[in-house]
């Protein structure tokens, strides 16, 4: 089962409880007295729990590795809602780059190299958050794998 949708399934009763919690624990101004800026800061910690859960939900961040001993030109990586041309690859090069998709992809590469055109088809699993770290790999051979795996940083 997916980590983020654990942690989603645990961490947001336990914010719930803890916000009902700071609510009663909060003290009521006098009416007529000033209210003492100290008296939000119950609200500023739940705003704080909830932009660092929000946050920790990064984009998929995709790294294209040429292992092979060939230059790839025109290639162009696609998945779901988005295609992007990269430039030339040289041999153990490579390039990353962070990608939007428009939900559940999978990574497919089309490129030229040893005088052919490969395309590797949609491989992989990953969707827009989750902090999915997608790593295709052009082996020696111009076959291609692909991973994902999830991460948090």
């Amino acid at each position: 089962m997916n980590p983020l949708l654990i942690a989603s399934l645990i961490g947001f009763p336990l914010l719930f409880t803890a916000l009902l919690i700071m609510q009663r624990l909060t003290p009521r101004p006098i009416p007529g007295w000033a209210t003492h800026p100290m008296k939000q800061l119950p609200s500023l910690i739940t705003l704080g729990l909830v932009a660092a859960v929000c946050g920790c939900n990064p984009a998929p961040r995709i790294t294209v590795k040429n292992d092979s001993p060939h230059t790839l030109s025109n290639l162009v990586v696609s998945g779901s809602g988005f295609s992007e041309r990269l430039p030339t690859l040289e041999p153990n090069g490579q390039h990353r780059w962070t990608i939007k998709p428009s939900g559940e992809s999978g990574l497919g590469l089309r490129f030229d190299a040893a005088q052919r055109t490969v395309d590797s088809g949609k491989q992989g699993y990953f969707e827009p958050q989750g902090g999915y770290r997608v790593e295709a790999v052009i082996h020696p051979d111009l076959n291609v794998s692909v991973t994902a795996k999830t991460s948090w940083f």
